[in-house]
């Protein structure tokens, strides 16, 4: 009878620690996903700026930003995207430009530079940020000519990396 009652204790004891954990887990969650990579933060950081444009897309506006995708070079990516942003920078006066210049080479430096890719709007510099040594979390493009900045969100393989890159000649 002991024995039992130790039993009951402990599986009372394990249920309360599974509820316990999976809280924590849940709330772990929440947070993370509030949590802005360096190329959000970069975006939001500038959204507001007179001469920017911006354009985020998650939830039922990535949809309509995945049919968008199918278009460019990003179309074997579109369905795995989770969040896209766009931060376009071409119309702000010099010294914002100055200032953008020195915020995007300090993002851009904390990813991996994974090359450059020729796109039908020029020739573009991609970053990852690497979870694994073979999976990326995310994409970051930059296009120097347009002054344009692209973060995708998802989960990418090496392998789906390399699909989407047309070499420079």
């Amino acid at each position: 009878a002991e024995y039992l009652s130790v039993l009951k204790i402990s599986s009372n004891f394990t249920g309360r620690m599974k509820k316990i954990i999976i809280m924590l887990a849940v709330f772990c969650a929440a947070f993370n996903c509030l949590a802005q990579t360096p190329a959000a933060e970069l975006v939001e950081k500038y959204k507001d700026v007179k001469g920017t444009r911006n354009f985020v897309a998650r939830g039922v506006l990535m949809k309509l930003a995945r049919t968008m995708m199918k278009e460019y070079s990003i179309a074997p990516l579109a369905h795995k995207v989770e969040e896209v942003s766009v931060l376009r920078v071409d119309r702000v006066p010099d010294e914002v430009m100055q200032a953008f210049n020195h915020d995007l080479k300090v993002v851009l430096d904390s990813y991996m530079y994974a090359g450059k890719s020729d796109t039908n709007r020029g020739v573009v510099d991609a970053y990852v940020h690497l979870v694994t040594p073979h999976i990326a979390d995310e994409l970051v493009v930059y296009n120097p000519r347009i002054m344009a900045l692209y973060s995708l969100s998802g989960t990418f393989t090496e392998e789906e990396l390399r699909k989407i890159q047309k070499p420079v000649e």
